[in-house]
């Protein structure tokens, strides 16, 4: 038995002259079982070989070499094991394959940082590239060349970075003076305007080319009043070195739809005109503006993913819920940054629609960390590239960020300036133009506009009572142990689209609620419209209670639909 630890071991250290070149060093492992041109076993034999580990083989002596081609080959960990042999790993090949099958028995080494580097195409000059952060594992960075990101779709739930990493993505695109656009739903990203701790905190260097819109009354640590925003032109939007952030906090989800909507039609007829420079939209929480439902914002988002690029006008696409979001935008993503998600279909779908991912990256995806993401597509090489996100030289802000905690009133007097000159350049004409746009979407509604709107989210709110009626007859029939076990179980899938359904129009209802009570429509509330108000509340939190009473649920009937498959075996012999 050889000694795995000893540097005069021969067997594990062979020469550099006979095998291509190989340096003198420790085998991890060894090829097992049955080799392709494509993939290979590996009987791991070393604790340094990690699911992010990358490998070489060597080529043999007597392998003929074309010109231009290495001496080694480099393969990726696609899965990793224990059994009664020892620790196992399936390898795939990354970029060139050999001509026939690895000999089996074949020693595999940890590929080296030049090795890694030249394959995954990941050292490129700063000033050409966007460094998201470090390859998994390694301690080197990722840079990824700029030209190559095209349309870019950013998903994770909940907590796992993904607002997180558009702002990264934000910032690497400032650094190089690329025009920036950000729909903010909830004011989070007024924070690009301010240094993280690490930096030291205060200004950040980007905060003389950032201008914020928003209603001042609730965001004051914004720039100009949101109401001005359809009284400028494209090019004070989009022009080089300049980030505008839409900042639609306080704004009712209804017209946080048709702003984007407007705006969106408003810039992609600019950028196919070449009036404005090309440029990268950044839409968070997607699915909200471009569900599967179909609207006007929808249909302008579906035509910014299908045609902007050949214009200019590129997407970074972010949402917890890719299941939710409309397939053609999703289809047209060209790079996808991937962080942890939980639910089966989103896990599912981004599979199938991500380049280069397949089945064997399904724990993979659920088992990232907070920070790591996978990316994949048309930034990288035909292999998906493992990444801890590196850390923002700006804060990440979270709901109301408030700038003006951290600016000095200097600067805070600048950005007034600013505003001023924006503004003066405009003829009263254009400004109450654009006011009145912006009244308008806001919405004088009248009372039966109001009411006609109740109604539609009642129906709504009926059929996602219906579907949750549907799984709980579906359970019902598990107890009794009547039709077998459902086909499309497990419940709590469905559960978690209903979840959401329900937190979107919930945030709908809230919102008109607000108005009516406002009494924005100029008619007041009168008691028909109070008590109709009053019967949705408790629609949606009869809602509510049916679906986390059916969570409760669902690992019963998860153990009765296993009883029920044990019966039906035993019936069957």
């Amino acid at each position: 038995m050889s000694d795995d630890n000893g540097p005069e071991n021969d067997d594990n250290a062979p020469a550099a002259d006979n095998q291509g070149g190989k340096p003198e060093e420790k085998s991890v492992g060894r090829l097992t079982g049955k080799t392709e041109l494509s993939s290979a076993t590996l009987l791991i034999e070393s604790k340094e070989v990690e699911r992010t580990s990358y490998l070489t083989v060597y080529r043999d002596e007597k392998e003929k070499k074309k010109k231009g081609e290495r001496d080694y080959y480099i393969l990726s960990i696609s899965k990793i094991w224990n059994d009664s042999e020892g620790m196992k790993a399936e390898l795939s090949v990354v970029g060139d394959r050999p001509r026939r099958p690895f000999e089996v028995g074949s020693k595999v080494f940890l590929a080296k940082e030049d090795q890694i580097r030249d394959l995954l195409g990941i050292d490129n000059p700063p000033e050409k590239s966007v460094a998201l952060g470090k390859l998994l594992g390694y301690d080197f960075d990722v840079n990824l060349l700029i030209k190559d990101f095209g349309r870019v779709f950013i998903t994770g739930r909940s907590g796992s970075g993904k607002s997180y990493t558009m702002g990264v993505l934000c910032e690497e695109f400032m650094k190089k003076g690329i025009p920036v656009v950000i729909l903010d739903r909830h004011g989070e990203y007024g924070s690009l305007k301010i240094a993280s701790e690490e930096e030291g905190g205060g200004e950040s260097e980007f905060i003389d080319n950032i201008i914020e819109f928003s209603d001042l009354t609730i965001n004051k640590g914004a720039d100009i009043d949101i109401e001005y925003l359809f009284s400028l032109d494209e090019t004070d939007i989009v022009a080089p070195n300049l980030c505008s952030i839409i900042n639609m906090r306080g704004i009712s989800l209804e017209a946080q739809e048709t702003i984007a909507g407007r705006l969106l039609k408003k810039l992609y007829q600019a950028s196919t005109s070449r009036k404005i420079p090309p440029f990268y939209l950044f839409l968070d929480e997607a699915h909200l503006f471009a569900g599967k439902k179909k609207t006007s914002t929808c249909e302008t988002v579906k035509l910014f993913s299908q045609e902007g690029r050949k214009f200019g006008s590129n997407l970074v696409i972010g949402t917890q819920r890719p299941q939710l979001l409309d397939t053609t935008i999703r289809a047209q993503a060209g790079t996808w940054v991937v962080h942890s998600l939980s639910d089966v279909n989103d896990i599912n779908i981004t599979i199938s629609s991500a380049e280069d991912l397949s089945r064997d990256n399904k724990d993979d995806i659920s088992g990232l960390d907070r920070g790591e993401g996978i990316i994949s597509g048309e930034a990288v090489r035909g292999v998906p590239i493992f990444v801890k996100v590196r850390q923002r030289i700006t804060q990440h802000g979270g709901i109301g960020f408030n700038a003006l905690d951290f600016l000095s009133q200097e600067t805070v007097e600048e950005t007034q300036k600013r505003k001023q000159r924006i503004l003066g350049e405009k003829s009263e004409e254009q400004i109450e133009a654009g006011k009145e746009m912006f009244k308008e979407i806001l919405g004088d509604k009248t009372k039966d506009d109001l009411l006609d709107m109740i109604s539609e989210m009642k129906v709504k709110i009926k059929e996602l009572e219906e579907g949750i009626t549907k799984w709980k007859e579906k359970y019902e029939q598990l107890q009794s142990g009547e039709g077998g076990v459902p086909s499309d179980m497990p419940v709590d899938e469905r559960v978690k689209e209903l979840q959401t359904e329900v937190k979107v129009w919930e945030e709908k209802y809230n919102s008109l609620k607000e108005r009516v009570e406002s009494a924005e429509g100029g008619a007041g509330m009168d008691q028909k419209t109070a008590q109709t108000l009053e019967q949705l509340e408790k629609y949606t939190k009869e809602l509510e209670m049916e679906i986390e009473q059916l969570k409760k649920e669902k690992g019963e009937a998860l153990n009765l639909a296993e009883k029920s498959i044990r019966e039906l075996k035993k019936t069957s012999r």
